[in-house]
């Protein structure tokens, strides 16, 4: 199924157009935006004047037409706090209908903050933790406290980066006096809310909207402090602390419109409100004692789409999209994945249950983390998506579409480590690469730092042996062990059945974990039954949750 979501906010008007399916995330499949400023003037005045109506209309008539052309199911447009608040907001609606044929649902603020949490809970690892999301619109400012289920807090108040920037701010830079009444303003606005939020508690803060996506950026941009992106894979969410923050903002209100149009990570249409939308984030942080945020690119739009979903769902249908043994974010974010690209769920899940077998066997001679083990296994999972591009280089096919898809709960360098270990699930090894054409290539694994490519080394000598293990698909080789001595390891596979194959392939893929270990390795066959009663824990692993075999 495909759905359009058109939000009619006080700065921009946006379009989401999504694929919708059984067991995975939404798919974005397209994203525009138009800065139609319905709030200019409207928030001070409580009429929607007609230049900007005009301006609207053209706007929701070209997105009409995309979502169309996109063949969506239902086009779902809403409206928040321009529309909400204006006394001709009927006659605007009606104007829509007419001309555009899109009827508008205008949101209550509450509801507003409702569907944004629906959204960011959708994406988020709230790991038991309560997060309190921010979402800084043109014309309001919600908040809403939960940790993933049942929100203990939605609120929506006046508060918004055009709103605040038309009432307060007319000099350029902002002057002394105007930064002092815009501060104090926002204080005494935000007395009862924080009182609320510090009285109910959270673990961390979650940012939404266009106003703090582009501050956080901006910041991160002016003092990169980490290599999270050398690599080239993008993080789902990105955090600042409040002292970034405020170097950043103490630069804005120094800075004239022209000069705030050329800072890097900020949008240029958004200069002339970015100085209010950052002083009003910033006041928030502090006055909640807050250290630093979080972003979250899923908001409103999205919360819309899934509110629908779980409106229309099928009486017999379970109300989370992704079964109950897939239930944190990240696993989430890959079986999404897996499935969006059809792979062949025992395959994957037998091979990711094979490497989980061997590194835990293996500690002793790999020393990796708990949190290797999970990167092992999810590279596992998605090793052969690239089939659904072609079986010739599928490898390479597969890191292509990691690299190209949104993955929630990972950072840059963890989405980097899966698709370098899926890279090489089969192929040769990165450091023999003796011309320009290997070492293109390989680049992206030389763009990691020295440990992760260690890890990537160490966790696809692992995975190359699970995956020869079920060469054939059929998922005959029930378990193994590895006996580690002084300078060798010993693979016992358990199979039911003929697997001649299997070993022949994992002896034949063994070559990587000889080269990386420095030990030799032997394969050997033992009787499956017993093997199985030696590893109670193998049906409560990752691998074992994601089969569904008997």
């Amino acid at each position: 199924m495909k759905l359009a979501a058109i939000d009619i906010g006080s700065n921009s008007i946006h379009l989401v157009i999504v694929r919708a399916a059984e067991g995975q995330h939404l798919e974005i499949i397209d994203r525009e935006k138009e800065m139609v400023r319905l709030g200019a003037g409207t928030l001070q005045v409580h009429s929607l004047a007609k230049e900007t109506v005009d301006r609207a209309i053209a706007a929701l008539s070209r997105f009409r037409k995309l979502a169309e052309a996109a063949r969506v199911d239902r086009i779902i447009t809403t409206a928040t706090a321009a529309v909400r608040e204006a006394h001709n907001a009927d006659a605007f609606t009606d104007r829509v209908r007419k001309e555009v044929g899109l009827d508008v649902w205008i949101l209550p603020g509450v509801e507003e903050a409702r569907l944004i949490a629906l959204a960011v809970s959708e994406v988020t690892d709230f790991g038991g933790r309560r997060a309190l999301i921010i979402d800084i619109g043109g014309g309001s400012t919600e908040f809403i406290i939960t940790h993933g289920g049942e929100p203990s807090l939605l609120e929506s108040m006046r508060l918004g980066a055009v709103r605040l920037s038309e009432k307060f701010v007319t000099t350029d830079p902002i002057s002394t006096e105007e930064m002092l009444r815009l501060k104090a303003s926002i204080r005494a606005d935000l007395t009862r809310v924080v009182s609320q939020v510090k009285q109910i508690g959270f673990d961390f803060v979650i940012g939404t909207s266009g106003t703090i996506l582009n501050l956080v950026r901006a910041a991160i941009q002016a003092e990169p402090l980490d290599d999270e992106n050398a690599s080239g894979f993008e993080s789902f969410s990105h955090s600042i602390t409040i002292e970034q923050l405020t170097r950043l903002n103490r630069r804005l209100t120094r800075m004239n419109l022209r000069e705030r149009g050329r800072i890097p990570g900020l949008e240029r249409q958004r200069a002339d409100i970015i100085v209010a939308g950052g002083v009003l984030l910033e006041t928030i942080l502090t006055e909640i004692e807050a250290e630093s945020i979080t972003t979250c690119d899923w908001s409103l739009r999205e919360g819309v789409v899934l509110d629908h979903l779980r409106d229309n769902a099928p009486a017999s249908a379970a109300p989370q999209p992704i079964p109950e043994t897939a239930p944190d974010v990240r696993t989430k974010s890959v079986l999404s994945l897996a499935r969006r690209y059809e792979y062949d769920e025992r395959h994957a899940g037998r091979v990711a249950y094979l490497a989980g077998r061997i590194f835990d066997d293996t500690r002793d001679l790999h020393g990796m983390s708990g949190q290797d083990r999970k990167l092992l296994e999810y590279a596992a999972l998605l090793h052969d998506i690239g089939y659904h591009i072609a079986p010739n280089n599928h490898h390479r096919h597969s890191v292509y579409l990691i690299k190209n898809s949104e993955m929630p709960g990972f950072t840059g360098n963890e989405i980097a480590v899966i698709a370098a270990v899926v890279r090489y699930h089969r192929g040769s090894m990165p450091g023999k690469a003796r011309d320009n054409r290997s070492r293109r290539e390989h680049e992206e694994f030389r763009a990691l730092d020295r440990v992760h490519r260690a890890a990537v080394l160490r966790l696809a000598a692992i995975l190359q042996i699970a995956d020869g293990l079920d060469r054939t698909h059929r998922q005959i080789v029930k378990n193994v062990r590895c006996e580690v001595a002084a300078s060798s390891v010993r693979f016992v596979v358990a199979a039911q059945g003929e697997c001649d194959v299997e070993i022949w392939s994992g002896e034949r893929k063994a070559g990587w974990f000889r080269e990386v270990f420095g030990v030799k390795v032997s394969f050997e066959r033992e009787d499956a039954g017993a093997a199985i009663k030696e590893s109670p824990q193998a049906e409560t692993t990752l691998a074992a949750a994601s089969l569904s075999e008997s």
